[in-house]
């Protein structure tokens, strides 16, 4: 038999092993070739897709935001401005609002501020209130008065200012009727009523005394008048300022030394009217 083991080398041993016992040294298999990333040139279709996609949301989102912010410029009060008042440029400001075409007319846009400087103001206006041409006094402007008269607490409705009020007080039997103190009961569009007070159902009942012998009677002193605002007086009343024609003065100061006074608020038509004024006069039935 022929011996095998010295042809098989030292380094071909069962097991990759060689004589002195250690592995030999594993085969590396040859590296796959590099690959090189090319660059995209400026057409390729992703980008220019991405840059459209870009483009389209910068101009739909200003298109969005331009119709959202439709606000304009508007001349508002800086404070409280009383009935009076002659507006200097100091009063006013500028504030951003959203109005419908048909209340934009009344009222003036920041670019004419200058017209309003130098303006009388025909009623009081809040602060941040939106300054309109009723505001002021036209040249045609009837002369008035202002005129505080108080009323007892829980006799007057809840008024707002520019609301605009009828004014009864309370006579006793015996006392002088106001159709006697002056030539009329009406205010601003008042009746006149210097023969005499009618009753309730509008009959005369001559000059002097309340028709009802002990009750007294409710008189109406002032007609379709404007409320212009309110204080709370230490008692708990209020002292009411009402804007009145210079010959109902008189009548409104009497008013407020009454002992009771009542005011009742106007309520306008569809026309813009208050109606007629009604009987001047009705039986009170007592304070």
């Amino acid at each position: 038999m022929t011996d095998l083991a010295p042809a098989l080398g030292p380094g071909s041993l069962p097991g990759g092993r060689g004589p002195s016992g250690r592995s030999a040294d594993p085969i590396v298999p040859p590296s796959p070739p590099a690959r090189r990333l090319g660059r995209r040139g400026w057409r390729d279709g992703r980008l220019i897709f991405g840059i459209l996609i870009v483009l389209v949301s910068v101009v739909l989102g200003a298109r969005l935001f331009a119709t959202a912010d439709r606000t304009s410029a508007w001349v508002a009060a800086k404070a409280d401005l009383p009935a009076g008042h002659v507006v200097s440029a100091g009063d006013l400001v500028t504030v951003r609002a959203q109005l419908s075409d048909a209340t934009a007319g009344r009222y003036y846009p920041g670019r004419r501020l200058k017209e309003v400087v130098g303006g009388t103001l025909a009623r009081p206006v809040g602060a941040g209130d939106l300054i309109s041409g009723s505001d002021f006094a036209g040249p045609d402007t009837a002369a008035t008065r202002l005129v505080p008269i108080v009323v007892q607490a829980g006799r007057l409705p809840d008024l707002a200012p520019g609301d605009h009020v009828d004014v009864y007080v309370f006579q006793a039997s015996g006392a002088v009727g106001a159709g006697d103190a002056s030539s009329g009961t009406g205010g601003s569009g008042g009746t006149g009523n210097a023969t005499g007070q009618s009753t309730a159902t509008g009959q005369s009942t001559g000059v002097g005394t309340p028709a009802v012998g002990g009750a007294g009677a409710e008189v109406l002193v002032l007609h379709d008048v404007e409320f212009l605002g309110q204080q709370r007086i230490a008692s708990g009343d209020r002292s009411l300022t009402l804007r009145v024609p210079v010959d109902a003065a008189i009548r409104a100061v009497a008013a407020s030394q009454s002992g009771r006074v009542d005011v009742v608020k106007l309520v306008r038509d569809g026309q813009g009217q208050v109606g007629a004024t009604g009987p001047t006069a009705a039986p009170g039935y007592g304070r």
